[in-house]
């Protein structure tokens, strides 16, 4: 490169252009593959005792969580024959001060590589408590 280029480069790169990124809100939502329940389903959890119970069984501890002002929900796929396979979490539905949260399994891609290993899938997402009830609400397999 002709070393005229080289300081407008330079420059540049040290000089901001616009505003600063808005500040991402952190997902609170965690995931394994082995330690989940060997059955499929999905519970609510709606305080500190019931968290570190769940917690207990994932991996030891769970991280703080504010159940003044949130809930967390734990999805199990249940025992399947390889690694790779998930749960999905749809964005809840307000229904009056209730919320309903749709989740359901999804199975790894035919052509994707997966872990020869059993696997017990698991995850736990936080979402805002609402004034009401959580219903949940399991959809078909994907």
């Amino acid at each position: 490169m002709h070393p005229a280029f080289i300081l407008p480069v330079i420059l540049a790169q040290g000089v901001p252009s616009g505003p600063p990124p808005a500040q991402a809100r952190p997902t609170l939502e965690w995931r394994g593959q082995y330690q989940g329940d060997s059955s499929i389903g999905a519970e609510t959890i709606l305080n500190d005792a019931h968290w570190n119970r769940v917690w207990r069984g994932l991996e030891g501890s769970g991280p703080p969580l504010d159940f003044t002002r949130m809930i967390a929900v734990v999805a199990y796929a249940g025992e399947r024959p390889t690694g790779g396979f998930t749960l999905e979490f749809l964005e809840p539905v307000s229904q009056g001060d209730d919320l309903l949260i749709q989740w359901r399994v999804r199975a790894p891609a035919p052509d994707s590589y997966t872990t020869q290993a059993i696997a017990h899938p698991w995850k736990v997402k936080a979402f805002p408590r609402p004034k009401g009830q959580v219903k949940l609400v399991r959809l078909p397999d994907a």
